[in-house]
């Protein structure tokens, strides 16, 4: 039997800096204010991949908008292992 694995944990407010290749679509580093994260893991991004909405911000924390980014899970910080930025 095989275990469904976890989705991340990232509160909400959470700011996210995401190299290029840590999301989908964009070729840019990334600075996203974390507003949810969806409750699945994809099984069509083979579990690799999440949806996480939330607010673009420039370098200097202006924010520029909303945007929903497909990221690497790997990526995503994991509480009690990451140390908080």
């Amino acid at each position: 039997m095989d275990a469904t694995p976890s989705p991340p944990r990232v509160p909400a407010g959470t700011v996210l800096q995401l190299a290029k290749e840590d999301w989908r679509y964009g070729g840019f580093t990334l600075f996203l204010r974390v507003e949810s994260v969806r409750d699945d893991l994809s099984s069509y991004y083979d579990d690799d991949w999440i949806w996480v909405s939330g607010q673009q911000l420039a370098r200097d924390g202006t924010p520029l908008g909303q945007l929903d980014a497909l990221v690497r899970v790997s990526a995503l910080p994991r509480p009690g292992i990451d140390p908080p930025s």
